[in-house]
């Protein structure tokens, strides 16, 4: 079970670490980046199967799945008990749980394969495996980033998950309607049904306007200019309808066109209702101090209370909610992309 350092200088003898592999792409000049906390992330180019151990515990078809990674996200610390799984590989898994959260908030990716997850220790000079999972894997949309995942994409989302391993405890009493948001989010991030991400991630958006029942539509019109400026009712209004038409399983109103550009507009409604909550979940995050005003329904009250001029100086500048359309050519979708069969 032993194998080379050089193969191994992510994680010292002794040391237990949790990994996520992410077959994703990178900027090419990305190698290698040491984050504070224990925090590493490895580029294809830096990281290599450890050993024998790993084909014959996990098997050839998982160890190549592994191999053809391109992001490698490592959490390691030292260990008192370094043979024995338990809470320390799960403290481990969180973070770099965290880490992997935080990176789907700073750019809407696509997952070429579901992202492998291992825990386990070096020791010997080995490494060994004590655990191993395939998540769910973050699918694209017909609006995606295609952007490489830099540097300062990682960094970004190093701030996020420091910020949110900090939140990890008691938070989930004080603050749970904000992480219920952050969860749909994410677990929509998974689906690949484009109606049901609308209606999610404009329920994310939702959650955190906190609007009156028998208002809610009135509301989310005028509150979601805190969001993206004042400019923007009619989008809002209609991302609303599209929202209430797919949970009240009206889909045949929006499914009945079969004309081009019907599925267009609902792409687009896709890639708004999509940025317009990650960037609203990932601004609190960055800013934590929010999260007295959007962590629960009481607080979300008082917020929304407040003087117009007083929830903007507390929240700061508004997005562009066509930020993810501005640039992206639809010319170049074909109608088969769009849905053109599930929809006919």
């Amino acid at each position: 079970m032993s194998t080379s350092k050089a193969n191994i200088d992510w994680i010292e003898d002794g040391e237990k670490f949790a990994l996520i592999g992410l077959r994703v792409h990178t900027d090419p000049d990305f190698g290698r980046l040491d984050l504070t906390g224990g925090l590493t992330i490895l580029a294809k180019t830096a990281f290599k199967v450890p050993d024998d151990f790993w084909r014959e515990w996990l098997g050839t078809a998982r160890v190549e799945d592994i191999e053809e990674c391109d992001l490698f996200l490592v959490a390691t610390s030292s260990s008192k008990s370094p043979g024995v799984l338990d809470a320390e590989n799960q403290l481990l898994l969180r973070r770099v749980g965290n880490l992997f959260m935080a990176l789907n908030l700073v750019s809407k990716f696509t997952a070429a394969a579901k992202p492998s997850r291992a825990t386990g220790t070096r020791i010997a000079g080995g490494i060994d495996v004590r655990q191993f999972a395939e998540l769910d894997r973050p699918v694209g949309s017909i609006v995606s980033d295609y952007n490489p995942i830099g540097e300062a994409q990682l960094q970004d989302a190093r701030e996020i998950s420091t910020n949110l391993q900090s939140f990890d405890g008691p938070w989930r009493l004080d603050h749970w309607r904000f992480f219920r948001c952050y969860g749909i989010y994410h677990t929509t991030r998974t689906n690949l049904d484009m109606l049901d991400r609308i209606h999610q991630f404009t329920r994310c958006i939702e959650g955190l306007i906190a609007a009156k029942q028998g208002e809610t539509k009135r509301q989310f019109k005028s509150r979601t200019e805190l969001f993206i400026g004042p400019s923007h009712h009619a989008l809002m209004g209609e991302l609303y309808e599209v929202r209430c038409d797919i949970e009240h399983l009206h889909e045949h109103k929006l499914l009945s066109a079969r004309d081009r550009p019907t599925r267009i507009r609902l792409a687009q409604l896709e890639a708004v209702s999509e940025w317009v909550a990650r960037s609203c979940i990932a601004h609190v995050l960055r800013d934590p101090s929010l999260l007295r005003h959007f962590g629960n329904a009481d607080a979300l009250q008082k917020f929304w209370a407040r003087p117009a001029a007083e929830r903007r100086a507390i929240w700061g500048p508004p997005v562009d909610p066509y930020s993810p359309l501005n640039r992206f050519k639809f010319e170049y979708v074909g109608d088969g992309e769009l849905g053109a069969d599930s929809y006919a």
